[in-house]
């Protein structure tokens, strides 16, 4: 195999999720020649089973510690929208993307709303709850006697997202053979060239800048580095999956005191069934759980947030479980960081980043092009040929990967 002549790039953006796409798309609308790489699939892991909730800091209000964060992320709701439905040349066009709900609710088994006002005005949130008369409430909150809230918190379709954020830079990124399909070769500690290769050949790249926008992913490369892989930390999930024809459209919070008890997000499978998948204090303390054991905790939590659910009336009821790691800049006592972060070396040449939740990827965005260097002149106006190497399929949604099963129990289980 002939060696591959060396390109220069402004920026290699390792990782194609929704941090890596939404960096790659403002890299390139500035002005640098912009690579994007990926060893797997676009969006695998992190991203894709991301519940697409764009918060506005309401759910971060209902503890006193995450008051901070709610004021990082208030604008993202009406940034996400404008994306959507006015897209301008700052910003990528989110137009294909899918709105899956224009508004998220929020209810609990009691009064809510002393307790949303007093926390939501000091946040000073943009998206001001608003409480909704019984009558208009949708059906499936019949039966629960406090409170419900509209919040508008738009939920995107993940894969829909990512997409779009892709379409337009499918010249300029690859897919490669796992990790091992990237080499790096620095000098003095400095990422000097980059080899990425797959069974179908390889491309030598020297880049300017390389920034980090693996998730979990991010540890290893620092590791090979001889960076201290401990500047980031995992918080685990284990998620619910319940799948039936007769399910309704739902997105939204149970929240109960200071913590969600439960976040609701709906989904279709390929054969058209609604598929909810299920978060919050679910998720997080299910990671103790085996996957027997939290399917039926969980159909208790559905049952007790919702009433007005009989699940033991829906046709072809099933359930599944998955495990994902949320990827974050360590805290250093293994808290939620309240803002996208980043973490530089080498007077910006490598920027490991992260954008801590779904909707912060365009705060990431803007403050790693404040910290890389701008378009270098030795890059401009030379083609870019990253043949043979492909670029990577969006990954699949995780209910199409994983095990359903009808589970005949988990209606009877005992108490927890």
């Amino acid at each position: 195999m002939a060696t591959p002549s060396e390109q220069p790039v402004d920026l290699l953006v390792l990782g194609a999720g929704i941090a890596g796409l939404w960096i790659l798309d403002a890299a390139t609308r500035s002005g640098l020649r912009a690579v994007g790489v990926e060893c797997a699939s676009m969006g695998r892991g992190q991203s894709v089973c991301a519940q697409g909730i764009i918060h506005g800091g309401l759910k971060y209000t209902l503890k006193e510690r995450d008051v901070a964060a709610a004021g990082s992320i208030r604008d993202m709701p009406s940034e996400w929208l404008r994306m959507h439905e006015d897209p301008t040349p700052d910003g990528p066009d989110l137009g294909s993307a899918v709105v899956s709900s224009p508004c998220t609710w929020i209810w609990r088994t009691d009064s809510l709303a002393s307790r949303i006002g007093m926390l939501g005005a000091r946040a000073a949130l943009r998206s001001r709850p608003q409480p909704v008369s019984p009558g208009e409430r949708p059906a499936i909150f019949d039966a629960v006697p406090g409170q419900v809230l509209r919040v508008a918190e738009p939920v995107f379709e993940t894969r829909s997202v990512l997409q779009a954020l892709a379409r337009p830079h499918l010249e300029r990124l690859v897919r490669v053979e796992g990790p091992e399909g990237i080499e790096l070769s620095s000098r003095s500690g400095e990422i000097d060239t980059v080899t990425l290769r797959d069974e179908s050949g390889e491309i030598l790249l020297r880049p300017r800048s390389v920034v980090l926008a693996a998730g979990t992913g991010n540890e290893g490369i620092l590791s090979r580095l001889g960076l201290d892989a401990g500047i980031a930390q995992r918080r685990p999930l284990h998620m619910t999956l319940l799948r039936s024809p007769d399910l309704p459209l739902l997105h939204g919070h149970c929240v109960d005191g200071n913590r969600t008890r439960v976040t609701v997000t709906t989904g279709h499978d390929d054969c058209g069934r609604v598929v909810w998948q299920l978060g919050g204090e679910l998720a997080e303390s299910g990671v103790g759980r085996s996957a027997e054991d939290l399917m039926r905790h969980a159909s208790r939590e559905i049952q007790q947030a919702l009433p007005a659910l009989d699940l033991t009336a829906l046709r072809d009821v099933e359930w599944a479980t998955y495990r994902v790691d949320r990827a974050e800049r360590s805290t250093g006592q293994g808290l939620r960081p309240d803002d996208a972060t980043t973490e530089t070396f080498h007077d910006g040449r490598l920027v490991a980043a992260w954008p801590t939740k779904w909707a912060l990827a365009p705060r990431l965005a803007a403050k790693v092009l404040e910290i890389i260097p701008g378009p270098s002149p030795e890059s401009s106006g030379i083609p870019l040929d990253l043949t043979p190497l492909r670029a990577p399929e969006i990954a699949p949604h995780p209910w199409e990967e994983t095990t359903w099963t009808p589970h005949p129990d988990v209606h009877s289980a005992g108490p927890a």
